[in-house]
């Protein structure tokens, strides 16, 4: 990933002090263009027009349906590319799906990875995924790591393919060599041309070799998850700062109705859908609630984060850049904590459930408490007992012996 990219994210607030961010909504969807870049978030998101400069998306379904003139990072429960992108594609979510034309680079890592006989790569081509699909073009160079790989599309130079399995198509043609680390041989179909042939290396996957490029994965997974965080967390601060604030303060001012409502709420919404399971008419609100669970989780431990970056960024809800440079912070510092065994997943766990209480809050409409202080009238007191000795004298008597 361009490291161009990340700095977009952390220093976007510039631009807005500078007034010259221009803000679009639309209902149901939070998205803003900043000099010529799009940036949107929402459950279904996707541009409304063609982007003239870089796409930042994410969103539990994102659909890249307009095409972009730059590059475009994209995370998203389900990925999919349907329109040209002039630039490289950085990509990530549980399946993702390119059918259309990438001038760039390709990045992509998913559970589902899959290039379409209508997807073209013209760059290089780097793909990791459970199970991966290749039956476009993949560009002048490809390199797979995956499950299960199956090719059956164009390679236009060396392609690198390390999975458990190996399934090459009629259709397939490498103009390089292949090289390939698997468990088991490749299967080749003899419509299959391999112009450099097959370089086959016997690998293990339980084996300790197999260890770091999982954590490498892992690793790469969990930075796209917290960029993705941090552009739904960035889009809702610049859109809807007093509301965002307000639900911050209800996490700070009320811990324990915040912590004891997001317990229940997390508890009870798996009941719910087995309860509306049950019955015909409430299979379709079950699974509705089953979608949005998950997305509740996840917005549930942005707030979290969001409410101990605001206590840092100040009182003012208008302090956008503030907010916004802190938050990121946040979920950086949240990133590496987490690897701390216990303390990190427990302080992450206390951040959901509390996120979740004060979102659950927010939508009751509850306020944040006000401590009023007595004033204390000590220093009327004090005048009143000073000046009782000067206007008030004891009587005396005088007895004569």
């Amino acid at each position: 990933m361009k490291v161009k990219h990340v700095v977009t994210f952390l220093l976007v607030i510039l631009p807005l002090a500078l007034g010259d961010a221009a803000e679009e909504q639309r209902p149901g969807a939070h998205e803003t263009v900043i000099a010529g870049d799009y940036f949107g978030a929402s459950m279904d998101a996707s541009p409304a027009n063609a982007v003239d400069g870089d796409a930042f998306i994410a969103g539990a379904q994102v659909d890249l349906n307009k095409p972009v003139s730059g590059d475009a990072l994209l995370a998203g429960g389900g990925v999919a590319i349907s329109d040209r992108v002039g630039g490289d594609l950085y990509a990530t979510g549980g399946s993702v799906m390119i059918d259309a034309p990438v001038a760039g680079n390709a990045r992509l890592a998913g559970g589902r990875v899959e290039i379409t006989r209508r997807g073209q790569v013209t760059g290089k081509t780097t793909l990791v995924g459970g199970r991966v699909t290749i039956r476009g073009k993949a560009g002048r160079q490809l390199v797979v790591f995956g499950e299960h790989v199956m090719l059956d599309g164009e390679v236009a130079g060396n392609a690198t393919i390390a999975s458990r399995t190996l399934s090459i198509g009629p259709n397939a043609r490498v103009s390089g060599k292949l090289t390939y680390r698997g468990s088991l041989p490749a299967q080749v179909d003899p419509g299959a041309v391999i112009d450099g042939g097959i370089n086959y290396l016997s690998f293990d996957f339980e084996d300790e070799t197999y260890q770091p490029v999982a954590r490498v994965v892992a690793w790469i997974g969990v930075i796209a998850f917290t960029v993705g965080l941090f552009l739904i967390g960035m889009l809702a601060v610049l859109l809807a700062p007093q509301s965002t604030a307000q639900m911050s303060r209800l996490a700070r001012g009320r811990p324990i109705s915040s912590l004891a409502l997001g317990l229940v709420t997390i508890v009870c919404v798996p009941i719910a859908v087995i309860l509306l399971m049950l019955t015909i008419v409430g299979i379709p609100f079950a699974f509705m609630l089953l979608l949005a669970w998950p997305m509740i989780l996840i917005f549930g431990y942005l707030a979290g984060v969001m409410a101990v970056s605001d206590a840092v960024a100040g009182p003012s809800a208008e302090a956008k850049g503030r907010r916004i440079f802190l938050l990121a912070m946040g979920l950086g510092v949240m990133l590496l904590f987490v690897r701390v065994p216990f303390a990190g997943w427990l302080i992450g766990m206390l951040l959901l459930v509390m996120g979740v209480g004060a979102m659950a809050l927010n939508a009751m409409g509850a306020t944040v408490p006000v401590r009023v202080k007595k004033e204390k009238k000590e220093r009327s007191v004090g005048v009143v007992q000073e000046s009782e000795p000067a206007t008030r004298r004891e009587p005396t008597f005088r007895i004569d012996s």
